[in-house]
């Protein structure tokens, strides 16, 4: 370069050095009011609180004191939760969809690659162990909530060892009619790591765990009876009030009036009191389907209505399980039928393990609205094909169309099963260990 060209550059840099702002901040942001912190601190997403804690010490601290107030975290993501080939065991990924950031949680034993995530709600995961034992634990605090052991319900026995360890399960059928157990028939005979599969197939939860009311519902085989327990029981307690109480697919609780809402294959629907000293089952819609081969999920929608989604589940030329078509069907009770819609009026769906729930699409950036966002819970095939791909995909229900929302997922183990979760944070919950990925 000639001294010419070097002696214009110079000049140029200096007149740029000029023009531009003082980049230095005329304000050090560790020294905001505790105060003003900690308001902000309870509008931010739960995600980005924990963010915030690696900004400065100032900032660690009055995210501690916030937490400790209990105002914050009321805005709440989507994620997906899965575990990562290039993570140990004990850690899970949040994905979240709004700007598919990804957060590394590390959860407490057992190992959470060991473990069958077989729900999610309120921000916790509901997860079985390899000997069938199933735990509640919420990924952002590391709290962790035993349930009663699988030998408490009604239709699983123990096998031992002859030095008295447990060493197998048997589970019985179940009869209404005489409310007991039939056991003339032949037992099932399951492994301590099988169990699970047959012990829960779906989970929920009418509060978080930690607010001394909530109450555990589990679907469980032969034939999808349903069982409860209030977090701290020490055992299962069976519905078994009416002939009818079997053959479920999906439930929820209803948070405004207190019942649980459960479907059938039929599509009949029930409401579960569970308020009085016995359980009391209700019929609000007959059967209505005489095809039970799809699947059905049952949601209260935003707007207030009652909402069934049919799902159809096949395996394709490769051998892998998807969801090839969804329908969803607003409840009328009064006419006692179910009516097809073609939109969500503005709203996401969260189907799969997961209790299914909406959020508002113009609430979440990269949110299509009126979709469906789906997990894979086609239970046959996963018991068959547990490392097998899972279809994670987003359905459009104007178009009709399935889009997959991870195609080329190598980093995303099949398994534990991938689910849909809205990270929460209860003042309950105290203590940390999550790291963040900027």
């Amino acid at each position: 370069m000639d001294e010419a060209s070097e002696s214009f550059r110079l000049e140029q840099e200096e007149s740029m050095r000029q023009e531009l702002p003082d980049l230095v901040p005329a304000f050090d942001w560790s020294h905001l009011p505790a105060d003003l912190l900690i308001h902000i601190f309870a509008g931010l997403d739960v995600l980005d609180l924990f963010s915030v804690r690696a900004v400065c010490r100032s900032w660690w601290l009055n995210y501690l004191v916030a937490r400790q107030l209990g105002p914050c975290c009321r805005n709440q993501s989507p994620c997906l939760l899965y575990s990562s080939i290039d993570n140990d065991p004990n850690t899970a990924t949040l994905c979240r969809l709004t700007n598919k950031k990804l957060y590394r949680i590390t959860l407490p034993d057992p190992p959470l690659r060991s473990c069958f995530v077989v729900g999610s709600c309120r921000g916790w995961l509901a997860t079985a162990d390899e000997e069938s034992n199933l735990l509640l634990v919420n990924p952002l605090s590391r709290a962790h909530i035993p349930l009663p052991p699988p030998l408490t319900i009604k239709n699983v026995r123990g096998c031992y060892t002859i030095d008295g360890v447990l060493d197998s399960y048997h589970l019985l059928e179940l009869d209404l009619v005489n409310q007991g157990c039939n056991t003339q028939a032949e037992p099932d005979d399951l492994t301590l790591e099988e169990g699970r599969f047959y012990f829960y197939l779906r989970v929920t939860m009418s509060a978080d765990p930690t607010s001394g009311s909530c109450i555990v519902m589990i679907m469980h085989m032969p034939s999808n009876h349903l069982s409860f327990a209030k977090v701290g029981d020490a055992q299962w307690t069976w519905i078994d009030v009416d002939q009818r109480c079997c053959n479920y697919n999906d439930f929820f609780y209803n948070d405004n009036d207190g019942l649980f809402y459960a479907v059938r294959e039929s599509g009949e629907v029930h409401t579960i009191d569970l308020n009085g000293s016995s359980p009391v089952v209700k019929t609000i819609l007959r059967p209505i389907a005489s095809c039970i081969d799809n699947y059905k999920y049952i949601v209260q929608a935003p707007w207030g209505d009652l909402l069934q989604v049919w799902r159809d589940n096949d395996i394709d030329e490769e051998g892998e399980g998807r969801a090839v078509q969804l329908e969803v069907y607003n409840v009328d009770l009064v006419e006692q039928k179910l009516v097809e819609i073609k939109n969500l009026q503005e709203h996401v769906l969260f189907i799969g393990f997961n209790t299914s729930f909406f959020l508002l699409a113009e609430d979440y950036n990269m949110l299509t609205p009126d979709c469906i966002y789906l997990t894979d819970d086609f239970m046959d095939y996963i018991y068959c094909r547990r490392f097998n791909p899972r279809q994670i995909a987003v359905f459009n229900m104007k178009e009709g169309s399935f889009t997959d929302l991870f195609p080329n997922s190598d980093f995303l183990l099949n398994w534990p099963l991938p689910i849909w979760i809205t990270p929460f944070y209860s003042q309950e919950n105290k203590g940390s260990d999550m790291k963040y990925n900027q």
